[in-house]
């Protein structure tokens, strides 16, 4: 077996020169543009994720105008389906709609035993898969061999560095990787792309598109089931940047969510700011999503909800003065190396609240400033943030919040897969008054700072996802992409 290891994106962004960025159009299926080689790329995804986690890889691909349609398949439980059947209606659909007889599948983690499991199965299936990676799967187990029936699969791995496991002849190690990261950066999509394609990308960037002409689109599921909501209301505002306060009277667009689950395409301006705002009647809450700005095409938005009997409602406490949200993305955070930390500040400002005797507004707060909360070993995409009081007997019930902002990890979170919690008063009012600002350092690059604004909603009828990119770059609009020299957009 072959290891190859891989350091920095910088050793991956090469700059693209004389490409057209193209427009909202669907893409060519390979087939059709004289080239067979280039098949449709499929993902399926590990435990308690979702399409969402290839949504930036796609628009990557896209940015490389890779001329075959990128699919990510939702999978849900065994019990309404089995997976093989799953993925057998899924794969041929993807075929049936590009004509090719055969496709590219990435997994990742648990996704990663299914897809060996479903490849081993029989020769038919076997025969659909032209090339198989497998990510960072332990539950895969140890085998150089790469599965597949009579014969391997043409296969490799990617790891992350600290993880013995491996598949395939070939396995590429990143250093300082995590475990939903070794999917995401930049450096494991160059290593896709090469693979599959066999030239290296002209570029690791997503590439702005010009503002009016960015299409976006996807699905409302539960969350980890990736079922659909009985039934649900979506609205899309578009909002001020710096306060996310809604900028006219009536949405921008209204949808009634189908069986489906699935919205769009809608087109929106790539360099502005837009509020998803959902309503279910079975939990009777709105939930608010907030997204930094699209600058491409994104068709695999996920509008994750809970359900309405969840831990994750019945142990968050709900109030009119104090906000409930959770703050995502799918590159973990760390708070507990000695380099390489995350940062996230969050600032609240509220008139009703800035200048109260007892409980003023508290200060701009570094929510990973307690090392218990965003551990590397933990893989922590999801970040609870809501004020509780101390923790009585028995856990987990938390005491009524006391407006104090402890910092402290939430217990109740951290047992749950991929998530944490933290203990920080945001106050409210109904309706909001004010701003709470969240500003992500990232690690591994500091100087690429990203905020997001939100009105203070109070968590007596509302719920709110912040969700953050998991890539950072110098170009994120058009004109700046333009004006670059040289010019991967001209």
């Amino acid at each position: 077996m072959k290891i190859k290891l891989f350091g920095t994106i910088a050793a991956f962004v090469v700059v693209l020169t004389g490409v057209l960025v193209a427009g909202s159009s669907a893409p060519t299926p390979a087939a059709a543009d004289g080239d067979p080689t280039l098949l449709p790329i499929v993902f399926v995804h590990g435990g308690s994720g979702s399409a969402a986690q290839y949504e930036v890889q796609a628009q990557r691909w896209a940015s490389n105008n890779y001329p075959n349609v990128v699919r990510a398949l939702d999978r849900f439980s065994d019990d309404i389906q089995p997976v093989d059947e799953q993925m057998d209606d899924f794969f041929d659909a993807v075929m049936a709609e590009t004509g090719d007889d055969q496709i590219f599948v990435l997994s990742h983690s648990y996704g990663s035993l299914l897809m060996k499991n479903w490849l081993n199965s029989s020769p038919e299936r076997s025969a659909k898969v032209a090339k198989f990676i497998s990510i960072d799967s332990s539950s895969a187990g140890e085998n150089p061999e790469c599965p597949g029936n009579p014969g391997p699969v043409d296969c490799i791995g990617i790891y992350r560095e600290e993880n013995p496991n491996y598949m395939g002849p070939i396995t590429y190690r990143l250093p300082l990787h995590g475990h939903t990261q070794c999917v995401t950066s930049a450096e494991s999509f160059a290593i896709q792309y090469e693979y599959l394609t066999g030239e290296e990308p002209e570029t690791t960037l997503v590439l702005p598109e010009p503002p009016g002409q960015v299409d976006i689109g996807g699905r409302v599921i539960l969350f980890p089931a990736n079922t659909v909501p009985e039934e649900a209301t979506l609205e899309i505002w578009e909002v001020h940047g710096n306060s996310g306060v809604r900028k006219d009277t009536a949405p921008m667009a209204v949808i009634e969510i189908g069986e489906d689950g699935n919205f769009g395409p809608i087109n929106v301006n790539g360099m502005k700011h837009y509020e998803f705002s959902l309503y279910r009647p079975e939990s009777g809450l709105t939930v608010h999503y907030y997204f930094q700005p699209f600058i491409r095409d994104d068709l695999l938005i996920r509008l994750l909800v809970t359900p309405p009997d969840s831990p994750i409602l019945m142990y968050t406490p709900t109030g009119p003065d104090h906000a409930a949200l959770v703050i995502l993305r799918y590159f973990e955070w760390w708070n507990d190396q000695a380099t390489g930390n995350d940062t996230l500040w969050v600032t609240t400002t509220s008139p009703a609240w800035d200048d109260d005797p007892v409980n003023p507004t508290p200060p701009t707060l570094n929510i990973l400033s307690n090392p218990a909360v965003a551990p590397r070993a933990g893989s922590r995409l999801g970040i609870h943030a809501h004020d509780i009081g101390p923790y009585p007997t028995p856990f987990p019930y938390p005491d009524p919040p006391d407006k104090v902002s402890t910092l402290g990890l939430i217990r109740l979170f951290a047992y749950m897969p991929f998530q944490t919690g933290v203990d920080i008063w945001m106050p409210t009012t109904e309706p909001p008054d004010g701003t709470i600002t969240f500003m992500n350092e990232p690690r591994g690059d500091t100087t690429k700072p990203q905020t997001i604004n939100i009105p203070n909603w109070a968590s007596e009828d509302h719920r709110v996802l912040v969700i953050f990119n998991s890539y950072f770059q110098d170009i994120n609009s058009f004109p700046e992409c333009i004006a670059a020299d040289p010019s991967p957009c001209k």
